[in-house]
């Protein structure tokens, strides 16, 4: 066996692309696209702050696992840190590959006088990032990696330890009950809060910088979030508005006009990118468009209120638009983000006909 670091393109796009091999014939991988990975790991705007390296796994000749280091620096010294992070992690269910991987990460880590490693995880809560411990008979969306189930069971061997947990329901699509509409109405006449109006893709475009702005102070609190940067709400205006749906991107607002919460959501493209294997072309660009106008599976990915507001119930508000959106639009099941394990908002879920569908860990070593 031999360890290789990753520094050449040839070598990004066999990393990038390992999965593939590691998960052929798997029903509920969901293959990301090996451009916009290649882009994340070369031109992610967190680079500015963060160093990463990475690394390849040999075995008669053939790639059996990868792995990247990743060190946040912005974050060690917000949170007052001295941490690691690793991610990218897939492999073959060999202990002694697993090892070696870890191992250069915590080498490079000790070398830099850092104390623990902690994850799988990205550049920020933006990106992806825990280990799937429970749901593997379930298709994840494309914004949550799949893994094997011996995942946990290697990184466990190696002395890591549960840090968080996070849950993933599954939401039954049904009428829109009386009492909701009253709530919704009730909470937006007591706290004049009302919903943005939108005609054209190019108005969310627009405001994308206000909900990004929004989201940095209603995600202040969440685990391993730090606020994004200016070039980062531009990569995430991007990558997010170009493919919005208006009926499914609602914006709370004050009489003043000034945003205050948020919810945005997407058809599921996770069958779609199953289809596309890695790639938009030839014809992976027509079932992404097939799955954004027809689809059983709606995915909620970013919801959120300013932190004055969390306790209000004004939620709600955008809550009843969007289950009154996907009945208009056919869903059937909507599936919520990651959710904190002791998030107090998450309780919400049990109101709905719902299942907890995913349980996600992120964990953390010592290793000085």
């Amino acid at each position: 066996m031999e360890i290789k670091e990753v520094t050449t393109r040839k070598q990004r796009k066999a990393f990038v692309q390992f999965p593939r091999k590691l998960y052929k014939g798997c029903p509920h991988f969901v293959p990301p696209l090996d451009k916009a990975e290649l882009r994340i790991i070369e031109q992610h705007p967190a680079l500015e702050f963060c160093t990463l390296r990475m690394w390849l796994a040999y075995k008669d000749g053939e790639i059996v696992g990868r792995i990247a280091g990743l060190i946040n620096h912005k974050c060690n010294e917000i949170k007052g840190q001295r941490r690691i992070r690793f991610g990218w992690f897939d492999v073959v269910d060999d202990i002694a590959v697993a090892r070696a991987l870890f191992q250069k990460v915590e080498e490079w880590g000790r070398s830099q006088g850092l104390e623990e490693i902690c994850g799988p995880s990205r550049f920020s809560n933006m990106e992806k990032q825990s280990m799937l411990v429970e749901g593997f008979d379930h298709t994840p969306s494309i914004c949550s990696d799949y893994n094997y189930p011996y995942y946990p069971r290697l990184v466990e061997q190696l002395g890591f330890e549960k840090e968080v947990d996070y849950i993933q329901y599954k939401v039954k699509v049904t009428e829109v009950s009386e009492r909701m509409i009253r709530l919704a109405d009730t909470l937006s006449e007591r706290y004049h809060v009302h919903l943005r109006h939108f005609d054209h893709k190019s108005q969310l475009k627009d405001c994308g910088k206000e909900f990004f702005g929004v989201l940095n102070k209603s995600y202040s609190h969440i685990f391993n979030f730090i606020p994004l940067t200016e070039a980062e709400i531009d990569w995430a205006v991007e990558d997010n508005f170009k493919v919005a749906d208006v009926d499914l991107s609602m914006m709370l607002e004050d009489d003043n006009g000034r945003m205050v919460g948020f919810a945005f959501c997407l058809p599921s493209l996770s069958e779609a990118f199953q289809k596309a294997n890695g790639s938009l072309f030839p014809l992976g660009w027509y079932h992404v468009l097939r799955a954004l106008k027809k689809n059983k599976y709606v995915d909620m990915y970013l919801t959120g209120v300013l932190p004055e507001y969390i306790h209000t119930g004004v939620h709600a508000i955008y809550h009843k638009q969007m289950h009154q959106a996907f009945l208009e639009k056919g869903f059937e099941y909507a599936f919520t983000s990651q959710q904190l394990e002791d998030n107090v908002a998450a309780r919400i879920w049990t109101k709905y006909d719902s299942e907890p569908y995913f349980r996600r860990r992120c964990y953390k070593k010592n290793i000085e």
